[in-house]
């Protein structure tokens, strides 16, 4: 069969053009569910195949770890072979070009990667270490601040010299942090784009060397990029312009993280000649989904325009419940969550229950708890974040680049071996502050006779494992760190099961990485691990319903969505003010968040919430009243003339009829601390504390929870 029979088979029209076009930049404008991934992959396969490129030539970025692994063994299953088709994220590619002309860049190859932990701890201990007030001056704002500002590919002194930030203390700690990180031969995420495209400016010569080898360039979630992915991507295709970029404004929802909405926006007064290709038949969803979702975007002016339709029919209407309280919501979730189980047509797997803030989930899990719905909470700890995990990949960061100065205070006393702080403050204090590495430590050591030959026995290993390194092949290197420094035993001394279970995952993870790379030493093991920062594989396998937030639920799909929380001051968030810019972002959110659902959507809305200690009420959110209400069937759930219960009648409109509910009060008068309680959900329990008219209740089953006592069905024990 003809190869071009091939695709005109698999691909609907728009999809064949963008795959087909290669005479100038093309801009791929995807919208939700419209198989961008599909077209990535067929156009990487078109490009090997019909138009002379060979694999090496092809340079694909995108996002995750996962869009990469899929889209690259979609590529060799399209070609009928495993083919070295550079197909990575935006940071790995950075890293990986880093390491292949580093030197001619200005940038050491052997340097290691710090992920967000190490960076958080790192900047505690300048601040600590500056005297200044942390409680004030809080570390993670300052982290922040320097991820933005190399976002923006701007240096310590740059920062300063274009006052990027007010803060009084800010140029001096993005100072004492660079400082840092040149001399322990150590980047940050922000630093591998930074760098590099530094690198390029500094050095032509490198960037014709790249620009030769990688002749096509193609990017994923375009609308995700912030101005250094930009610059780089710039950077890469000035000199040719056989550039693809897919990606979806409307989807944009990064912007607090540096992703600059701009730069699809004006992609095609960037790149002259450009082609801009729609892709609007939708895959994933019925059509009173996208029709509601539509109707929501619309109402953004900072926008290029599509409209999604879908062949696969009308669908059911989306439902939305107003409740009383935010546990009202969660019980009305959890009940509808039974109910649509218990008939048989879904799983817990196939529904997921999206909020906006993290915080939204503690009434979430305390409900699926008591009604036994099994649950999973997405973009948790994830599995190398986890202590012993980085424990262990400490010792190879430390034997791949004995100046790490977090890897050596992380890992010189664990398991304990008698090197305590203050050895460790005097090793680098010695020696790498003095610029030479851990392995330089000798006998001229001004420590006590019994702590130099801990720390001597301590750095020997370091040494003997540096050696190891390019020899031996992964899994047995980690079997013998495993044996060598006791640390799997000491866990087993302890009792800490899990932790040696998860070093049994780990040792199972390199294993599966070796047999996969059989060429590849633990040192591209360690940097795919740093650079990982999706969501856990184990988040989706298992059989449980799915509670994310809104960020974190961007590229998945669901049967069944549930958003929570649409109210005023949640979604949209109160942060997000009045500024135009910041409302069309929460707005985007919320279209992300509908056209994650396939066949169900749902909306909730509590009338009053208990947050951060205090109750409000609260209108809402005006996302809702932007749906066109036919779409739209009401419930409600909570007081009604039956009970304390569920009641599948409308009794009122949220959407169209604002300020006419009734609520009903309760007699709260004779309860006080100390009072025997009665709670019809959470049972017996006893009041702790009690200040304008909220309650904290401690029940006998252990939970601790806040309530406000007119709203709430309680009860006087014995009354």
């Amino acid at each position: 069969m003809p190869q071009s029979i091939f695709y005109e088979r698999d691909l609907n029209s728009a999809q064949l053009e963008a795959v087909y076009y290669t005479n100038s930049p093309l801009l791929v404008l995807a919208g939700a569910g419209s198989g961008k991934t599909r077209v990535i992959t067929y156009k990487i396969a078109y490009l090997i195949n019909e138009c002379g490129y060979s694999p090496e030539n092809m340079f694909a970025v995108t996002f995750t770890n996962k869009a990469s692994i899929e889209m690259r063994e979609r590529v060799n299953l399209l070609l009928g072979e495993k083919v070295d088709v550079w197909v990575k994220t935006f940071h790995s590619s950075a890293a990986r070009l880093l390491r292949m002309w580093g030197r001619g860049l200005n940038v050491e190859p052997d340097f290691s990667i710090i992920d967000q932990q190490d960076q958080h701890a790192l900047v505690r201990k300048i601040v600590t270490g500056m005297n200044i007030d942390t409680e004030t001056y809080r570390p993670e704002k300052y982290v922040y601040l320097i991820n933005r500002a190399k976002d923006q590919l701007l240096s310590a002194e740059a920062a300063e010299s274009e006052n990027f930030s007010t803060d009084f203390y800010f140029n001096d700690v993005y100072k004492r942090y660079e400082e840092i990180l040149a001399k322990e031969h150590v980047l940050d995420f922000g630093d591998l784009i930074f760098r590099l495209t530094r690198g390029f400016q500094e050095n032509r010569e490198v960037l014709d060397r790249v620009r030769e080898r990688f002749r096509y360039v193609l990017v994923d979630e375009f609308q995700d990029t912030n101005h250094a992915q930009y610059v780089l991507v710039k950077q890469l295709t000035d000199s040719h312009g056989n550039v693809c970029a897919v990606g979806d404004d409307d989807q944009s929802i990064y912007g607090f993280r540096g992703a600059r909405v701009e730069n699809i926006l004006n992609y095609a007064k960037e790149y002259r000649n450009c082609r801009i290709i729609k892709l609007e038949e939708n895959y994933r969803s019925y059509q009173n989904i996208l029709t509601a979702s539509s109707k929501l975007i619309d109402n953004n002016s900072e926008r290029l325009g599509k409209t999604l339709f879908t062949k696969k029919g009308e669908g059911e209407k989306l439902v939305f419940c107003r409740t009383d309280s935010d546990y009202d919501e969660a019980r009305f979730i959890a009940g509808t969550v039974r109910d649509l189980v218990m008939g048989g047509e879904y799983e817990y797997r196939d529904i997921a229950v999206f909020y906006r803030m993290n915080a939204q989930s503690r009434v979430f899990e305390s409900v699926f708890n008591q009604d036994r719905i099994p649950y999973t909470i997405v973009g948790g700890l994830r599995f190398f974040e986890r202590e012993e995990i980085k424990d262990i990949l400490a010792y190879v960061r430390l034997a791949i680049n004995p100046m790490d100065e977090m890897a050596l205070e992380r890992i010189a006393n664990r398991p304990p071996r008698g090197i305590g702080r203050k050895t460790v403050a005097r090793l680098v204090e010695s020696y790498l502050g003095s610029g030479h590495s851990i392995l330089d430590v000798g006998e001229d050591l001004d420590i006590a006779a019994s702590r130099k030959k801990l720390v001597l026995q301590f750095v020997a290993f370091i040494d003997e494992l540096r050696e190891m390194i390019n020899g031996q092949d992964p899994p047995s290197l980690l079997r013998y760190l495993y044996e060598k420094t006791g640390y799997l035993d000491w866990l087993k001394r302890e009792r800490r099961d899990e932790k040696v279970r998860n070093l049994e995952e780990l040792y199972n993870a390199v294993d599966e990485f070796h047999r996969n790379n059989p060429s590849s030493p633990i040192n591209d093991f360690v940097e795919e691990v740093s650079l990982n920062q999706g969501a856990r594989d184990d988040e989706f396998k298992n059989n449980r319903v799915h509670l994310i937030t809104l960020h974190n639920a961007k590229g998945l799909e669901f049967p069944v969505v549930f958003m929570a929380g649409m109210e005023e001051g949640i979604f949209p968030h109160y942060l997000s003010g009045e500024a135009l810019q910041d409302q069309q972002e929460e707005r985007r959110l919320c279209y992300v968040g509908m056209t994650r659902a396939m066949v169900r959507l749902y909306f909730t809305a509590a009338r009053r919430r208990l947050l951060f200690g205090r109750t409000v009420e609260r209108d809402v959110s005006t996302f809702l009243s932007e749906i066109p209400k036919e779409l739209v069937v009401e419930r409600s759930y909570g007081f009604n003339a039956t009970g304390y219960g569920s009641s599948y009648q409308t009794r009122f409109s949220p959407l169209t009829d604002r300020g006419k509910v009734k609520v009903v009060e309760r007699d709260i008068s004779g309860i006080e601390v100390g009072t025997k309680v009665v709670h019809r959900d959470f049972g017996r329990g006893t009041v702790r504390s009690l200040e304008n008219e909220i309650a904290e209740i401690g029940f006998d089953d252990g939970t601790i929870m806040k309530f406000m006592l007119k709203y709430t069905p309680l009860e006087i024990e014995g009354k």
